[in-house]
């Protein structure tokens, strides 16, 4: 009777010793498996996840945008009034001063500013920008308004000096001349100087560029935008480095030196679309190819066509001081319209690659 006892309890711990060991090599093997899900499912969101925030990719984007709009009202007011107005040692009475252009340009800045104020203060669209870098967004927007109060008062200088010729004052009162001249050169250097910070502490916080490789991305949809997104930032790249150099040039600058930038930037973009060109779209995303193809590739292409017209005309001694500055203009007029089209279209594209 003990014996059968015995056995009977000795089956009863193997049979549960058995037990216990095939539900924990199944544990392990459910265990291993949700491993490998969790493995494959991070591997699939590294191919989309930025390693910087989207926020702050949006917000710099917008504040490239603000400061070339800047640049461009401050210096159309100056390149006007030193090409349309002369030095007071020379000015008479008899002297005749035609101002429209300056006076349209300084009704520009007022604009400007009024725009500018109304998006930052008054719900509009600059006070809608939030960052995940708060020291970003704080340093940005307290140097953006040092910006503004300066623009007003250039604006504030440059509306008595303009319209002192403008109602032909001078002819009354040549006294005045000398010490308006001194008040619009030095206002506008310092709205240069406001202008020149804001554009560091903005270049300061450009997002680190985020690395794609299409050829390790197997969704089409996510691949496709993947292509997109690096064909926009390749080309934005070379964009600036091609402004960096316009911009500090003047008519007696090296002017093939930038004509070989240009060249890079005309080489990298054909590289890109030939990309875009050669991806494959579903019909979720044939739109945003299209885009790239109506929208931002003809202000690339009208970008570089007036850029090339105007270098090649400074390199043939063609241009007087104002066809110069007017051509000057034009270019940078044409450079802002692309980077208009690059936010809009970079702002739609991550709009949809945050659905994926």
């Amino acid at each position: 009777m003990n014996k059968a006892k015995f056995f009977i309890s000795l089956l009863i711990i193997i049979s549960v010793s058995l037990s216990c060991s095939l539900f924990n090599s199944l544990k392990e093997k459910i265990s291993s498996k949700k491993d490998k899900e969790q493995k494959w499912e991070d591997t699939d969101k590294e191919e989309t996840v930025s390693e910087n925030s989207g926020l702050d990719l949006a917000f710099y984007n917008k504040y490239i945008e603000v400061i070339n709009k800047v640049q461009e009202s401050i210096e159309n007011i100056h390149k006007s009034y030193i090409e349309n107005v002369p030095d007071p040692k020379s000015l008479s009475k008899s002297s005749f001063i035609l101002v429209i252009t300056a006076d349209m340009y300084v009704n520009n800045l007022e604009r400007d500013v009024k725009e500018f104020k109304r998006s930052l203060y008054d719900n509009g669209e600059l006070s809608k920008l939030e960052t995940d870098n708060k020291e970003m967004k704080n340093d940005i927007e307290n140097e953006f308004r040092h910006v503004l109060t300066q623009m007003e008062e250039y604006h504030k200088t440059a509306r008595k000096v303009i319209d002192y010729y403008k109602n032909k004052d001078y002819e009354k009162d040549l006294s005045l001349a000398a010490g308006y001249d001194t008040e619009m050169k030095d206002q506008w250097e310092k709205s240069k100087t406001a202008y020149e910070k804001l554009a560091g502490l903005v270049k300061k916080y450009k997002p680190k560029r985020e690395y794609r490789d299409p050829d390790k991305i197997s969704n089409p949809d996510k691949k496709s935008m993947a292509v997109l997104m690096n064909a926009y930032e390749n080309t934005l790249e070379e964009a600036e480095a091609f402004h960096e150099k316009f911009e500090r040039a003047d008519k007696n600058s090296n002017w093939s030196d930038i004509t070989a930038s240009l060249d890079d930037f005309e080489k990298g973009f054909k590289a890109e679309t030939d990309k875009v060109n050669s991806t494959e779209y579903t019909e979720t995303t044939k739109f945003l190819k299209y885009s790239y193809e109506d929208y931002f590739t003809k202000t690339v292409n009208d970008f570089v066509k007036e850029a090339r017209s105007f270098i090649n005309k400074v390199q043939s001694n063609k241009l007087n001081e104002r066809e110069f500055n007017t051509g000057y203009d034009d270019v940078v007029r044409y450079y802002n319209y692309m980077i208009n089209a690059y936010n809009t279209s970079t702002q739609t594209l991550n709009t949809y690659q945050n659905l994926y």
